[in-house]
């Protein structure tokens, strides 16, 4: 296998591409779903399921991948992932609503393999690097989701349609399986075979995957309901969009650098313990002080950017190999995704039984504290695997 600095470079830029795939799908929809419902004439139910069902697809199909990994070469995996998320991600924009729920499973379906192999493979090839390249893989989930939320709704003016405005975020699929197919030239990362690990019975695994659940609830719960409660505490429709794009934007930069603060270090507890308080302070001041939301949004921003890259590379430095790197991986995300979806439900449930946003706040104010507790274990120093 290739492992020079023209490689990592290449890599690297694959790495990002992919990132700035897997959550154009779920960040583009939801600034244009009134007019969807509109047009298609759903339900608020069925239409809720176009933004929680790519989240359940995360968690079910994640396992997947490392035994494609043990069949196929992880770079080729990766290209043939690309095309389906291009194909599924243009399908929405086919008009009808088979059309939108079949685009939306199939590019489901391809994001949550992908998620799930580029850890493994950034431990497989390059795992000097391992706290760069989660820091680029998860900077760019980040910004791929701020990017699409931003022009979701310019891309229908211009495009003249939903439907076009959808299926424009396939170009940058498309572009992503170019990239793809460079490394996928250069090397065949095979996972190799081993016993099972048995992850049930380690502890720290369960924390990985807890924390990762946790730290997922409290982003889709944010991302699903906080522009709602900003607009019951006086905002435009306007101002709480771009307070939530705000948010979304500051996690870029946490998101990149905390992997590599991570990689770093021995233990990733100060890093953990450092973020949540961020995040409860956070939450605490749209509970107190709504009025400087400018400044607690930022916060929030800066908390669940940084616990999604500690998320994303704790699986990376806790495995000794591809394939304990592979197996902490897909147990996070199955466990995780899973545990998010319920997130945004419980926090509608809380607001239809109390009137208000205070009950969901403190759901999610417990969400974000419970990341600590959750999260101590896994930032301990402790390895799972064969070397």
């Amino acid at each position: 296998m290739t492992s020079g600095r023209s490689s990592a470079r290449v890599l690297l830029a694959a790495v990002v591409l992919a990132g700035l795939n897997l959550r154009t799908v779920f960040a583009s929809l939801p600034p244009l779903l009134d007019d969807v419902r509109a047009d298609l004439g759903l339900s608020a139910g069925v239409a809720g399921l176009l933004t929680t069902g790519p989240v359940v697809c995360l968690g079910l199909f994640a396992p997947f991948a490392p035994r494609l990994a043990r069949r196929v070469a992880i770079e080729k995996l990766l290209v043939v992932l690309a095309v389906l998320t291009m194909l599924g991600t243009g399908a929405r924009g086919l008009g009808g609503t088979a059309a939108l729920f079949a685009g939306t499973l199939l590019a489901g379906v391809a994001i949550a393999i992908a998620q799930a192999l580029v850890p493994i493979l950034v431990r497989v090839r390059f795992p000097a690097r391992a706290g760069l390249l989660t820091g680029g893989f998860s900077m760019a989930l980040t910004f791929g989701a701020s990017v699409a939320a931003g022009l979701a709704v310019p891309l229908e003016h211009l495009l003249g349609g939903w439907q076009a405005a959808l299926a424009a975020f396939a170009v940058p699929a498309a572009l992503g399986a170019l990239v793809w197919l460079v490394p996928a030239g250069e090397a065949a990362s095979i996972l190799e075979r081993a016993p099972s690990l048995r992850l049930h019975r380690v502890p720290g695994s369960w924390s990985i995957a807890l924390f990762f659940g946790l730290q997922s609830m409290a982003f889709y719960t944010g991302l699903t309901w906080l522009p709602s409660v900003l607009e019951a505490h006086g905002y435009s429709e306007g101002a709480a969009g771009g307070l939530q794009a705000l948010a979304s934007g500051v996690q870029i930069v946490p998101a990149f650098f905390v992997p590599v603060l991570a990689g770093r270090r021995r233990t990733q507890t100060g890093l953990l313990v450092t973020l949540v308080l961020v995040g409860v302070v956070a939450i605490a001041g749209l509970l107190a002080a709504p009025g400087a939301a400018i400044l607690w949004m930022t916060l929030l921003g800066v908390a669940q950017g940084g616990t999604l890259g500690l998320a994303l590379v704790l699986p990376v430095l806790r495995g000794r190999s591809g394939h304990a790197v592979a197996a902490l991986t897909a147990m996070a995300l199955t466990v995780g995704y899973l545990l998010a979806s319920v997130g945004p439900f419980l926090a509608g449930v809380a607001h239809d039984a109390t009137g208000g946003w205070t009950l969901p706040l403190l759901f999610m104010l417990a969400v974000t504290a419970g990341e600590l507790a959750v999260g101590i274990p896994a930032c301990r120093n402790w390895t799972v695997g064969e070397t």
